[in-house]
């Protein structure tokens, strides 16, 4: 995980979504050179996914497209926001509990994904409702990515829920002008174009009982690594976000303190000085980012230990072993196996 960020703006987003829009746009005919124009971010964008793009860029490649094409496609780019779209915050709802339980992480963690609105949740003896307020000057590209993901949350409640709940009217209000009443891509959904506020609401009853998909082991690995990617997301300014980017960018030769110092023109001392300033240590940002990425590698590759080991920088496997142990209390094996009750 990286705390990079390209391109200009205070606030980000993944470069995931700029990739799926990349590819609505490609379908459509929109050339890459047309979205890119103007946006400051490189050629191969479509080759960077889990890169933090700077909300100014990301805004300005949005209205390059919509210079092609109009609002309604936000209810089909959000369509396309499916859980895996999402990342860890996609699977830590699918794999929840409750629809309660999965709207609870979504806010909690949806900084680690998209900081351009704020999230917040009412509920009535009667329906549930999502409101999204943009934390930037209103914009036709910024409520297109407000519709979008409102459709995302609405398509992919509706995924979650079973038997007659999927076919539960919702309605979905946006700020934004234009008609979208006769809209079909959202099926049972009405979209109400010109409102006050930014909502998605659902009948109460739709969204109660256990969700299908859950699974406490899944739900549990997904929170960890978000709890780590909130950490990445609010160190970024600080001297701890500074040294875990370095870590990043050069896991496998895994710098000592001195090398980090030099590359921040610092001492050591003056490094780790500051560090203790913030209550973080050069060791402990050493290891929890070992940590996430061998949690990665071994669920989901079939690197071998030795080489997950080389590529987490350690000398031999032995050593990656104890160390990994001590993280989880299970060896590398018994975690890719699946064997940690």
């Amino acid at each position: 995980m990286t705390t990079k960020t390209i391109g200009s703006g205070e606030y980000r987003l993944s470069s995931d979504y700029l990739i799926l829009l990349g590819e609505l746009a490609f379908e459509r005919g929109i050339p890459m050179s047309v979205l890119l124009a103007e946006t400051g971010l490189p050629e191969n964008l479509m080759l960077m996914p889990g890169v933090q793009i700077g909300h100014e860029s990301a805004l300005q490649l949005v209205d390059n497209f919509l210079q092609e094409t109009d609002i309604a496609t936000a209810l089909e780019f959000g369509k396309r926001m499916t859980l895996s779209k999402h990342g860890a915050l996609g699977y830590a709802a699918q794999y929840s509990q409750t629809m309660e339980d999965a709207a609870g992480k979504v806010i909690q963690f949806i900084e680690t994904r998209v900081q351009l609105f704020e999230l917040r949740r009412e509920s009535d003896p009667t329906t549930r409702n999502l409101y999204i307020a943009s934390r930037i000057p209103d914009s036709r590209a910024g409520l297109f990515m407000t519709l979008a993901f409102l459709a995302s949350v609405e398509t992919i409640c509706r995924t979650l829920v079973t038997g007659e709940a999927r076919k539960a009217e919702s309605t979905l209000q946006i700020a934004a002008e234009g008609d979208l009443s006769n809209q079909e891509t959202l099926p049972c959904c009405t979209v109400q174009t010109s409102a006050k506020l930014n909502c998605l609401t659902w009948p109460r009853n739709a969204l109660d009982g256990i969700l299908p998909f859950f699974d406490p082991k899944l739900a549990d690995l997904a929170q960890q690594e978000l709890t780590q990617a909130l950490t990445h997301v609010t160190e970024t300014n600080t001297m701890a976000g500074k040294v875990r980017e370095i870590l990043n960018e050069h896991l496998a030769e895994m710098p000592t303190v001195e090398d980090v110092a030099n590359m921040l023109f610092m001492s050591a001392a003056t490094l780790n000085r500051k560090l203790k300033a913030e209550q973080r240590s050069f060791q402990q940002i050493k290891d929890e980012l070992r940590y996430s990425k061998a949690q990665r590698l071994l669920k989901e590759t079939t690197l071998s230990v030795d080489q997950i080991a080389d590529q987490l920088g350690y000398s031999d496997a032995s050593n990656f072993a104890k160390a990994f142990k001590n993280w989880s209390s299970f060896s590398p094996s018994q975690y890719r196996q699946g064997s940690t009750d």
